[in-house]
């Protein structure tokens, strides 16, 4: 008899609702995902030939938790033009 490594308990696991939404998307004819950001069309040749030259060039850390400093001070620089606020507080993150 062979020895059990497993508690019976590990068969109650059972995949993750995402990955239920996953699969039966698959199942389906052209769907359209809304879910977690998975983009449904290539990178353009240009962005990815820019981020093969940023990695190449070092560029491949994780920015300041406040935004890249040079993409911040561009971003002010135009609030200050467009809208007139002197030294604006700008902030950069991820997300919609």
């Amino acid at each position: 008899m062979m020895k059990r490594i497993l508690a019976d308990r590990t068969s109650q696991i059972d995949a993750s609702g995402i990955r239920k939404v996953f699969a039966l998307a698959a199942e389906l004819k052209d769907p359209i995902n809304f879910s977690i950001g998975q983009p449904d069309f290539d990178v353009p040749e240009e962005l990815k030939e820019a981020a093969i030259k940023a990695i190449k060039a070092g560029q491949n850390k994780y920015s300041q938790t406040s935004g890249d400093n040079l993409l911040r001070e561009r971003l002010a620089e135009q609030v200050k033009n467009e809208f007139g606020w002197q030294n604006p507080a700008i902030l950069v993150t991820s997300g919609v």
